[in-house]
Protein backbone atom coordinates (compact mmCIF):
# COMPACT_ATOMS: atom_id res chain seq x y z
CA UNK A 1 0.00 0.00 0.00
CA UNK A 2 2.59 2.64 1.09
CA UNK A 3 4.44 2.05 -2.56
CA UNK A 4 0.94 2.26 -4.48
CA UNK A 5 0.75 5.90 -2.28
CA UNK A 6 4.46 6.60 -2.93
CA UNK A 7 3.37 6.17 -6.80
CA UNK A 8 0.34 7.52 -6.92
CA UNK A 9 1.73 10.61 -5.68
CA UNK A 10 4.63 11.12 -7.81
CA UNK A 11 2.27 10.99 -10.57
CA UNK A 12 -0.04 13.37 -9.52
CA UNK A 13 2.71 15.65 -8.74
CA UNK A 14 4.26 14.91 -12.26
CA UNK A 15 0.66 16.17 -13.69
CA UNK A 16 0.52 19.46 -11.30
CA UNK A 17 4.05 20.19 -12.45
CA UNK A 18 2.56 20.02 -16.68
CA UNK A 19 -0.16 22.28 -15.43
CA UNK A 20 1.83 24.59 -13.63
CA UNK A 21 4.20 24.88 -16.67
CA UNK A 22 1.47 25.29 -18.99
CA UNK A 23 -0.35 27.78 -17.03
CA UNK A 24 2.93 29.40 -16.23
CA UNK A 25 3.90 32.85 -18.45
CA UNK A 26 7.30 33.34 -18.63
CA UNK A 27 9.12 36.81 -19.74
CA UNK A 28 12.75 37.83 -19.23
CA UNK A 29 14.14 40.96 -18.42
CA UNK A 30 16.87 40.91 -15.80
CA UNK A 31 17.63 37.47 -15.89
CA UNK A 32 15.46 37.40 -18.85
CA UNK A 33 12.74 36.46 -16.95
CA UNK A 34 9.60 37.90 -15.10
CA UNK A 35 7.99 34.83 -13.83
CA UNK A 36 6.11 36.55 -10.75
CA UNK A 37 2.79 35.32 -11.50
CA UNK A 38 2.29 32.10 -8.85
CA UNK A 39 2.87 28.37 -10.85
CA UNK A 40 -0.33 26.35 -10.23
CA UNK A 41 1.99 23.35 -8.88
CA UNK A 42 0.42 22.09 -5.54
CA UNK A 43 2.00 19.64 -3.43
CA UNK A 44 -1.47 19.53 -1.37
CA UNK A 45 -2.16 14.82 -0.69
CA UNK A 46 -5.73 14.10 -2.23
CA UNK A 47 -7.58 13.30 1.24
CA UNK A 48 -8.63 10.39 0.05
CA UNK A 49 -5.39 8.65 -0.22
CA UNK A 50 -4.60 9.52 3.27
CA UNK A 51 -8.49 8.12 3.84
CA UNK A 52 -8.04 4.67 2.16
CA UNK A 53 -4.93 4.23 3.50
CA UNK A 54 -4.98 1.64 6.65
CA UNK A 55 -3.80 3.12 10.34
CA UNK A 56 -0.67 1.18 10.59
CA UNK A 57 2.49 2.27 12.19
CA UNK A 58 5.17 3.42 9.84
CA UNK A 59 7.26 1.04 7.98
CA UNK A 60 11.17 1.84 7.02
CA UNK A 61 11.93 1.26 3.45
CA UNK A 62 15.23 0.06 3.20
CA UNK A 63 16.90 1.75 -0.46
CA UNK A 64 17.99 -0.86 -2.32
CA UNK A 65 21.70 -1.12 -2.57
CA UNK A 66 23.89 0.24 -5.51
CA UNK A 67 21.01 2.78 -6.57
CA UNK A 68 21.71 6.63 -6.09
CA UNK A 69 18.92 9.28 -6.37
CA UNK A 70 16.29 6.97 -4.71
CA UNK A 71 13.89 9.11 -3.05
CA UNK A 72 11.48 6.42 -0.86
CA UNK A 73 9.53 8.87 1.19
CA UNK A 74 6.18 9.80 0.71
CA UNK A 75 6.89 13.31 1.62
CA UNK A 76 6.78 16.67 -0.82
CA UNK A 77 10.74 16.79 -1.13
CA UNK A 78 11.04 13.33 -1.76
CA UNK A 79 7.88 13.18 -4.38
CA UNK A 80 9.32 16.02 -5.71
CA UNK A 81 12.63 15.28 -5.91
CA UNK A 82 11.74 11.26 -7.34
CA UNK A 83 9.79 13.98 -9.81
CA UNK A 84 12.82 15.72 -11.34
CA UNK A 85 16.27 13.19 -10.97
CA UNK A 86 16.30 9.45 -12.58
CA UNK A 87 17.45 6.92 -10.21
CA UNK A 88 21.42 5.86 -10.89
CA UNK A 89 21.61 1.84 -10.99
CA UNK A 90 25.61 1.07 -11.13
CA UNK A 91 28.10 -1.96 -10.46
CA UNK A 92 31.23 -1.63 -8.42
CA UNK A 93 32.73 -4.65 -10.56
CA UNK A 94 35.67 -4.20 -13.21
CA UNK A 95 36.35 -0.87 -11.82
CA UNK A 96 39.89 0.23 -12.28
CA UNK A 97 43.08 0.54 -10.19
CA UNK A 98 42.76 4.16 -10.70
CA UNK A 99 38.85 3.85 -9.62
CA UNK A 100 39.56 1.64 -6.66
CA UNK A 101 42.11 4.00 -5.11
CA UNK A 102 39.65 6.64 -5.34
CA UNK A 103 36.98 4.71 -3.34
CA UNK A 104 39.46 3.50 -0.67
CA UNK A 105 41.58 7.05 -0.27
CA UNK A 106 42.39 9.21 2.43
CA UNK A 107 43.81 12.38 2.96
CA UNK A 108 47.84 12.92 3.51
CA UNK A 109 49.62 15.70 4.30
CA UNK A 110 51.85 14.51 1.46
CA UNK A 111 49.16 15.68 -0.53
CA UNK A 112 50.44 18.69 -2.52
CA UNK A 113 48.45 21.86 -1.79
CA UNK A 114 47.09 24.44 -4.64
CA UNK A 115 47.81 27.59 -4.17
CA UNK A 116 44.97 29.86 -2.14
CA UNK A 117 42.14 30.14 -4.17
CA UNK A 118 41.06 33.56 -5.61
CA UNK A 119 37.38 34.54 -4.23
CA UNK A 120 37.28 37.08 -6.62
CA UNK A 121 37.67 35.32 -9.81
CA UNK A 122 34.34 36.00 -10.78
CA UNK A 123 35.27 39.77 -10.45
CA UNK A 124 38.10 39.60 -12.29
CA UNK A 125 36.34 37.87 -15.11
CA UNK A 126 33.22 40.25 -15.37
CA UNK A 127 34.43 41.27 -19.00
CA UNK A 128 34.95 37.89 -19.97
CA UNK A 129 32.04 36.70 -21.90
CA UNK A 130 33.36 33.23 -21.89
CA UNK A 131 36.40 32.17 -19.58
CA UNK A 132 36.26 28.79 -20.16
CA UNK A 133 37.62 29.71 -23.83
CA UNK A 134 41.07 31.43 -22.21
CA UNK A 135 43.42 28.62 -22.98
CA UNK A 136 45.96 28.03 -20.29
CA UNK A 137 48.63 25.20 -19.62
CA UNK A 138 47.03 23.77 -16.46
CA UNK A 139 44.03 23.53 -17.90
CA UNK A 140 45.91 21.36 -20.59
CA UNK A 141 47.79 18.90 -18.52
CA UNK A 142 45.71 15.95 -17.17
CA UNK A 143 44.21 15.47 -14.65
CA UNK A 144 44.65 12.40 -13.45
CA UNK A 145 48.99 13.07 -14.38
CA UNK A 146 49.06 12.75 -10.06
CA UNK A 147 47.03 9.76 -9.46
CA UNK A 148 47.67 9.98 -6.06
CA UNK A 149 46.60 13.36 -5.34
CA UNK A 150 43.81 13.20 -8.13
CA UNK A 151 42.43 10.12 -5.97
CA UNK A 152 42.27 12.36 -2.86
CA UNK A 153 40.85 15.27 -4.29
CA UNK A 154 37.72 13.57 -5.54
CA UNK A 155 37.27 11.59 -2.59
CA UNK A 156 37.59 15.00 -1.26
CA UNK A 157 34.99 16.71 -3.39
CA UNK A 158 32.46 13.18 -2.84
CA UNK A 159 32.13 13.98 0.56
CA UNK A 160 31.63 17.25 0.90
CA UNK A 161 28.82 16.88 -2.03
CA UNK A 162 27.47 13.46 -0.04
CA UNK A 163 27.61 16.28 3.16
CA UNK A 164 25.15 18.56 1.05
CA UNK A 165 27.78 21.02 0.12
CA UNK A 166 28.50 21.24 -3.26
CA UNK A 167 31.44 21.99 -5.40
CA UNK A 168 29.83 21.69 -9.00
CA UNK A 169 31.15 19.96 -11.26
CA UNK A 170 33.59 16.95 -9.59
CA UNK A 171 36.72 17.50 -11.51
CA UNK A 172 39.35 16.02 -9.39
CA UNK A 173 41.55 19.35 -8.27
CA UNK A 174 40.80 22.08 -5.00
CA UNK A 175 39.39 24.30 -7.60
CA UNK A 176 37.93 27.17 -6.01
CA UNK A 177 34.84 26.10 -4.92
CA UNK A 178 35.84 22.74 -3.20
CA UNK A 179 37.91 25.21 -1.15
CA UNK A 180 34.78 27.31 -0.60
CA UNK A 181 32.71 24.01 0.43
CA UNK A 182 35.48 22.53 2.34
CA UNK A 183 35.10 26.01 4.55
CA UNK A 184 31.65 26.22 4.70
CA UNK A 185 31.69 22.65 6.49
CA UNK A 186 34.83 23.60 8.76
CA UNK A 187 32.20 26.66 9.91
CA UNK A 188 29.09 24.33 10.34
CA UNK A 189 31.84 21.81 12.15
CA UNK A 190 33.54 25.09 14.15
CA UNK A 191 36.46 23.89 13.06
CA UNK A 192 39.30 26.62 12.24
CA UNK A 193 38.83 27.92 8.66
CA UNK A 194 41.59 26.72 6.40
CA UNK A 195 42.68 27.48 2.78
CA UNK A 196 43.71 23.69 2.23
CA UNK A 197 42.62 20.22 3.94
CA UNK A 198 44.02 19.53 7.60
CA UNK A 199 43.79 16.27 9.67
CA UNK A 200 41.02 17.86 11.91
CA UNK A 201 38.74 18.56 8.71
CA UNK A 202 39.39 14.96 7.32
CA UNK A 203 38.18 13.09 10.33
CA UNK A 204 35.21 15.59 10.32
CA UNK A 205 34.37 14.93 6.77
CA UNK A 206 35.02 11.09 6.92
CA UNK A 207 33.15 10.33 10.65
CA UNK A 208 30.00 9.30 9.00
CA UNK A 209 30.46 5.33 8.52
CA UNK A 210 27.75 5.52 5.82
CA UNK A 211 29.28 7.91 3.71
CA UNK A 212 32.73 6.58 3.69
CA UNK A 213 31.25 3.11 2.95
CA UNK A 214 30.10 4.41 -0.56
CA UNK A 215 31.48 4.01 -3.81
CA UNK A 216 32.71 7.40 -5.38
CA UNK A 217 33.55 6.21 -8.44
CA UNK A 218 31.07 3.46 -10.39
CA UNK A 219 30.56 1.49 -13.35
CA UNK A 220 27.07 2.35 -15.38
CA UNK A 221 26.43 1.10 -18.34
CA UNK A 222 24.68 3.56 -20.53
CA UNK A 223 21.08 3.81 -21.59
CA UNK A 224 19.43 5.24 -24.79
CA UNK A 225 17.82 7.59 -22.77
CA UNK A 226 21.22 8.89 -21.62
CA UNK A 227 22.78 9.67 -24.93
CA UNK A 228 19.75 11.11 -26.13
CA UNK A 229 20.72 14.61 -26.69
CA UNK A 230 17.86 16.49 -28.23
CA UNK A 231 19.58 18.76 -30.40
CA UNK A 232 18.02 22.79 -31.33
CA UNK A 233 19.78 25.73 -29.13
CA UNK A 234 18.13 23.98 -25.81
CA UNK A 235 18.94 20.33 -26.29
CA UNK A 236 22.94 19.25 -24.97
CA UNK A 237 25.30 19.86 -27.80
CA UNK A 238 27.26 16.48 -27.37
CA UNK A 239 26.62 12.97 -26.02
CA UNK A 240 29.37 13.86 -23.48
CA UNK A 241 28.01 17.34 -22.18
CA UNK A 242 25.19 15.13 -21.70
CA UNK A 243 26.41 12.24 -19.84
CA UNK A 244 29.02 14.56 -17.58
CA UNK A 245 26.05 16.39 -16.35
CA UNK A 246 24.17 13.08 -15.48
CA UNK A 247 26.95 12.53 -13.14
CA UNK A 248 27.93 15.82 -12.25
CA UNK A 249 31.39 16.10 -13.27
CA UNK A 250 33.36 17.61 -15.96
CA UNK A 251 33.95 16.47 -19.51
CA UNK A 252 37.54 16.31 -18.85
CA UNK A 253 37.44 13.96 -16.08
CA UNK A 254 34.68 11.57 -17.68
CA UNK A 255 36.89 11.33 -21.37
CA UNK A 256 40.19 10.35 -18.82
CA UNK A 257 38.56 7.89 -16.94
CA UNK A 258 36.70 5.87 -20.01
CA UNK A 259 39.68 6.53 -22.59
CA UNK A 260 38.76 4.80 -26.26
CA UNK A 261 35.31 3.89 -24.74
CA UNK A 262 32.45 5.43 -27.28
CA UNK A 263 29.70 7.03 -25.41
CA UNK A 264 26.60 5.08 -26.53
CA UNK A 265 24.14 3.19 -25.44
CA UNK A 266 24.68 -0.54 -23.75
CA UNK A 267 28.44 0.75 -23.16
CA UNK A 268 29.50 0.51 -19.51
CA UNK A 269 31.54 3.39 -18.57
CA UNK A 270 33.23 4.73 -15.23
CA UNK A 271 31.52 7.66 -13.24
CA UNK A 272 30.79 10.09 -10.13
CA UNK A 273 28.32 8.09 -8.19
CA UNK A 274 26.24 11.68 -7.26
CA UNK A 275 24.90 9.62 -4.23
CA UNK A 276 21.74 11.62 -2.34
CA UNK A 277 20.93 15.21 -2.46
CA UNK A 278 19.72 17.21 0.35
CA UNK A 279 15.92 15.83 1.29
CA UNK A 280 15.52 18.19 4.02
CA UNK A 281 12.71 20.69 3.58
CA UNK A 282 14.42 24.33 2.66
CA UNK A 283 12.53 27.36 4.31
CA UNK A 284 14.72 29.43 4.15
CA UNK A 285 17.75 30.21 1.67
CA UNK A 286 20.60 33.13 1.69
CA UNK A 287 22.81 34.18 -1.41
CA UNK A 288 26.01 35.86 -0.21
CA UNK A 289 26.96 38.28 -2.89
CA UNK A 290 30.53 38.63 -2.64
CA UNK A 291 31.73 34.79 -2.28
CA UNK A 292 28.73 33.57 -4.79
CA UNK A 293 27.55 31.23 -2.54
CA UNK A 294 23.79 29.86 -1.87
CA UNK A 295 22.91 28.23 1.83
CA UNK A 296 20.37 26.60 2.36
CA UNK A 297 18.11 26.28 6.24
CA UNK A 298 15.52 24.06 7.09
CA UNK A 299 12.73 25.17 9.24
CA UNK A 300 14.46 25.05 12.63
CA UNK A 301 17.38 27.51 10.98
CA UNK A 302 19.52 24.88 10.62
CA UNK A 303 21.93 24.86 7.43
CA UNK A 304 21.54 21.99 5.78
CA UNK A 305 23.19 22.70 2.12
CA UNK A 306 24.81 24.67 -0.18
CA UNK A 307 25.69 25.46 -3.69
CA UNK A 308 28.10 27.63 -5.13
CA UNK A 309 26.51 30.01 -7.35
CA UNK A 310 26.79 32.96 -10.31
CA UNK A 311 25.68 36.29 -9.99
CA UNK A 312 26.27 39.83 -11.10
CA UNK A 313 27.65 41.92 -8.19
CA UNK A 314 25.99 44.99 -10.23
CA UNK A 315 22.57 44.05 -11.01
CA UNK A 316 21.97 40.78 -8.41
CA UNK A 317 19.56 42.78 -6.23
CA UNK A 318 19.89 43.05 -2.18
CA UNK A 319 16.99 42.60 0.33
CA UNK A 320 14.60 39.70 1.49
CA UNK A 321 12.08 38.52 -0.93
CA UNK A 322 10.12 34.84 -0.87
CA UNK A 323 9.90 31.99 -3.46
CA UNK A 324 6.97 33.01 -5.41
CA UNK A 325 6.86 30.10 -8.16
CA UNK A 326 9.32 26.78 -9.33
CA UNK A 327 9.26 25.90 -12.77
CA UNK A 328 10.62 22.59 -14.34
CA UNK A 329 12.45 22.65 -17.91
CA UNK A 330 11.07 26.32 -18.50
CA UNK A 331 11.08 28.46 -21.74
CA UNK A 332 13.18 31.45 -21.97
CA UNK A 333 11.98 34.58 -23.84
CA UNK A 334 14.55 37.65 -23.66
CA UNK A 335 11.35 40.05 -25.13
CA UNK A 336 8.02 39.12 -24.14
CA UNK A 337 6.54 41.06 -26.68
CA UNK A 338 8.11 38.78 -29.43
CA UNK A 339 6.78 35.64 -29.48
CA UNK A 340 9.20 34.34 -32.30
CA UNK A 341 11.91 35.10 -29.69
CA UNK A 342 11.07 31.94 -27.17
CA UNK A 343 13.92 29.18 -26.58
CA UNK A 344 12.11 25.85 -25.82
CA UNK A 345 13.24 23.85 -22.85
CA UNK A 346 16.00 22.29 -22.45
CA UNK A 347 19.51 22.25 -20.17
CA UNK A 348 20.99 24.34 -22.59
CA UNK A 349 18.36 26.69 -22.42
CA UNK A 350 19.85 30.10 -21.11
CA UNK A 351 18.03 29.20 -17.57
CA UNK A 352 19.03 25.70 -17.71
CA UNK A 353 16.37 22.67 -16.36
CA UNK A 354 14.93 25.15 -13.70
CA UNK A 355 13.06 28.28 -12.45
CA UNK A 356 12.63 29.26 -9.52
CA UNK A 357 11.12 32.96 -9.11
CA UNK A 358 10.82 35.20 -6.60
CA UNK A 359 8.93 38.30 -5.31
CA UNK A 360 11.20 40.50 -7.03
CA UNK A 361 9.99 41.10 -10.89
CA UNK A 362 12.21 39.53 -13.25
CA UNK A 363 14.14 37.59 -11.01
CA UNK A 364 15.07 34.07 -9.88
CA UNK A 365 17.43 31.41 -9.02
CA UNK A 366 18.26 29.25 -12.12
CA UNK A 367 19.87 26.67 -13.99
CA UNK A 368 23.07 27.02 -16.20
CA UNK A 369 23.77 26.06 -19.38
CA UNK A 370 27.30 25.80 -18.81
CA UNK A 371 28.10 24.26 -15.38
CA UNK A 372 31.77 24.14 -14.78
CA UNK A 373 31.03 27.93 -15.15
CA UNK A 374 29.68 28.45 -12.03
CA UNK A 375 31.17 31.47 -10.03
CA UNK A 376 33.54 32.05 -13.04
CA UNK A 377 31.31 34.12 -14.93
CA UNK A 378 28.64 36.87 -14.24
CA UNK A 379 24.91 36.24 -14.76
CA UNK A 380 22.71 39.04 -16.16
CA UNK A 381 21.13 39.52 -12.59
CA UNK A 382 19.91 36.55 -11.12
CA UNK A 383 21.42 33.26 -9.07
CA UNK A 384 22.62 31.02 -11.12
CA UNK A 385 23.55 27.38 -10.27
CA UNK A 386 24.56 24.00 -11.85
CA UNK A 387 21.43 22.30 -13.21
CA UNK A 388 21.36 19.37 -11.26
CA UNK A 389 21.95 21.36 -7.85
CA UNK A 390 18.99 23.79 -9.08
CA UNK A 391 17.15 20.24 -10.24
CA UNK A 392 18.16 19.36 -5.88
CA UNK A 393 16.48 22.68 -4.98
CA UNK A 394 13.99 22.37 -6.16
CA UNK A 395 12.79 19.44 -4.93
CA UNK A 396 13.47 20.65 -1.23
CA UNK A 397 12.71 24.57 -0.86
CA UNK A 398 9.35 25.71 -0.31
CA UNK A 399 6.67 27.74 -2.32
CA UNK A 400 6.89 31.21 0.19
CA UNK A 401 10.20 30.29 1.59
CA UNK A 402 12.35 33.49 2.24
CA UNK A 403 14.95 34.47 -0.11
CA UNK A 404 18.14 36.54 1.20
CA UNK A 405 20.60 38.71 -0.12
CA UNK A 406 23.73 39.84 1.45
Amino acid sequence: MKYYIKSTLKQLYKSMLLLGFLSLSMTMVACQDKTNEKASTSENQPSELSEQAPKEEPVFVQRRPNVSQQFIGIDTVNVRLASVLDEVPYQTDGLSDFAQSVNTAVWSQVMPNPPPADENLAAKNEHVKNPSKQSSKAKKEPILKDPISAAQIIRIQALLNWHHHSVGAVDGKMSNNTIKAMQIFQKAKNLPITEHMDSATWQALSADENLMQQPVLVRYTLTDKDVRIGGGRSGYHSVSEAVAERFHMSRKLLEELNPNIALKAGNTITVYNPYQPNEVSVKRVVIERDKNILYAYDEADNLVASYPTTINRARTPKGTYKVANRVVDPSYNKDFRNKNSVIGPGPNNPVGRVWIGISKPSFGIHGSPEPELISRQTSAGCVRLTNWDALGLFGAIEEGAIVEFM
